[in-house]
């Protein structure tokens, strides 16, 4: 009998020493994210507009801008990576911690044709939340079925050449609960403590290399329009108002895929028709609302530079908010 309860302890023992190690390699090598800093700010203090959505919403949304003369505060809590799924587990944390008062979903068709990425951005969201209810949901709905390694060692994804002169800043603002957003500056963009990055205005000469991701009704991924959906939802069920939008795209990516633009664009028309959102396409309907000219963005997926980004936050303020922006 003592013999059993000699092994039940040491057993208990280790699991326990396993997991603290763990948890210390966690603090010390995962590194600290701007998601980090955009999930703290939601939840802990009060944001009445929330952005979701991809990278293009990310950079080309200036919450102070698109909300000048509300009176309302809010969060671009969009990021490159972030899929349906991961919209609405955000949205779920929001409104269980907070109370907002609108959702604003920035879509990108290309994300409800793939799947979500395997690697360290498919914990990038989830490794950041806080203890909640909304962080179990999304633990069984999506982590159930991918690498162990992800979950229980979610700081292998990331080079120990890289992460191993950042050990000791990564310790100091995790122990202090420090959120400081200096290295989130490099030499074509810097991140802002209202979630939105700023991109540095390039030449079309120095655009990166353009390889779309483009919309096919038959490669639509149900599972992601079900999150969509889900998230529609939940809006409704919390009293909180919805609105899907997408940003402008450059004209020359617009006619050079346009049969595949032209499908994805009546796709989500009728999509979001159907349940009663109001979908704003700034490469439709709102087409002539904000220039589509290659000047405008550093790159052909659509990321604006930070001047055209804050004058397409007024545009869009004024379209959402009825608001004459400064």
């Amino acid at each position: 009998m003592r013999s059993s309860k000699k092994k039940i302890i040491c057993a208990v023992l280790c699991a326990a020493v396993t997991a603290l190690v763990i948890k210390a390699m966690d603090t010390a090598l995962y590194p600290c994210t701007y998601t980090r800093n955009d999930v703290h700010t939601v939840v802990s203090g009060k944001k009445d507009v929330i952005l979701l959505g991809s990278s293009n919403g990310k950079m080309n949304i200036v919450p102070e801008i698109l909300l000048e003369g509300t009176g309302l505060e809010g969060h671009n809590l969009c990021a490159g990576g972030q899929y349906p799924v991961d919209s609405y587990y955000l949205a779920k944390l929001v409104i269980e911690k907070q109370d907002p008062k609108k959702i604003i979903f920035e879509l990108d068709p290309g994300y409800i044709v793939t799947e979500k990425e395997k690697g360290n951005n498919y914990l990038l969201f989830y490794h950041e939340f806080p203890l909640s209810r909304a962080k179990l949901s999304y633990y069984f709905d999506t982590l159930m079925d991918c690498d162990f390694r992800t979950v229980f060692f979610p700081f292998y994804e990331y080079p120990l050449k890289s992460e191993l002169p950042r050990v000791q800043d990564n310790l100091d603002q995790k122990l202090k609960g420090e959120y400081r957003i200096d290295n989130f500056r490099g030499k074509l963009q810097e991140y802002h403590e209202n979630g939105w990055i700023e991109k540095y205005p390039l030449s079309k000469e120095d655009f990166p290399s353009y390889h779309p991701t483009l919309f096919e009704e038959s490669e639509i991924r149900e599972n992601s329009l079900q999150y969509v959906d889900r998230l529609i939802t939940l809006c409704k069920e919390n009293n909180v108002e919805f609105a899907a939008i997408s940003t402008p795209l450059p004209g020359g990516a617009l006619q050079r895929d346009q049969e595949n633009f032209d499908a994805a664009w009546d796709y989500f028309t009728e999509y979001f028709a159907n349940r009663g959102v109001t979908y704003y396409n700034f490469n439709r309907e709102y087409f002539d609302a904000f220039s589509h000219m290659t000047e405008v963005f550093v790159d052909y997926d659509g990321h604006m530079s930070g001047e055209n980004a804050k004058k397409f936050s007024e545009v869009l303020g004024r379209i959402l908010f009825g608001q004459e922006n400064a």
